[in-house]
């Protein structure tokens, strides 16, 4: 087997591995198109280095291992492509304003868009390690070693995550709480 795959074999091997993957390429990016173009980049990257992979972990877990070291590779890229936060006097375009009234769908759509916006504020490694412990469901054992940091740093991450959502959060958390 050379460096151009079995093209069955590849296509087996994309197709039952892609979900998670991209998943976890979406959450880090906050874009799906940087999201397929880094799931494609990880793809090709295990499939070079396929024979390193001793089978010590699951295979899904040595791929997110791959597409997070490809999400760090690729972060000055993608943050130059952000937009720019909005200007705090302009109106926000998720907010439906005081003529119409909110219903269940427009609060949890507004509180998951403050979500998503604390996510954003939180350091690289915090806003990593949150991600891939609370949406990845991986233990902080995995996510230490999908990070290749230190258990303690690790904990210590996920801590300071809280603390900040919790803070950047807490005038929505009546809100977050009943829904």
């Amino acid at each position: 087997m050379g460096l151009i795959p079995d093209r069955s074999e590849f296509r087996e091997l994309f197709e039952t591995h892609r979900e998670p993957v991209f998943r976890l390429l979406w959450r880090l990016t906050g874009n799906p198109h940087d999201a397929e173009d880094l799931l494609q980049d990880t793809f090709v990257t295990y499939w070079r280095k396929r024979r390193q992979f001793r089978g010590d972990g699951s295979l899904v877990g040595y791929l997110r291992k791959i597409a997070f070291r490809t999400f760090l590779n690729s972060r000055a890229r993608m943050s130059a492509k952000k937009p720019p936060l909005p200007l705090l006097d302009q109106p926000d375009p998720s907010d439906p304003g005081p003529e119409k009234p909110l219903d269940d769908e427009d609060t949890r759509r507004f509180l998951l868009q403050r979500v998503r916006e604390a996510l954003d504020t939180l350091p690289d490694g915090a806003r990593e390690a949150f991600v891939l412990f609370r949406f990845e469901g991986m233990t902080v054992r995995q996510v230490a070693e999908t990070v290749d940091a230190p258990l303690k740093t690790v904990e210590s991450r996920l801590r300071r995550a809280k603390e900040l959502l919790s803070l950047r959060l807490r005038k929505y958390r009546d809100h977050l709480s009943a829904s």
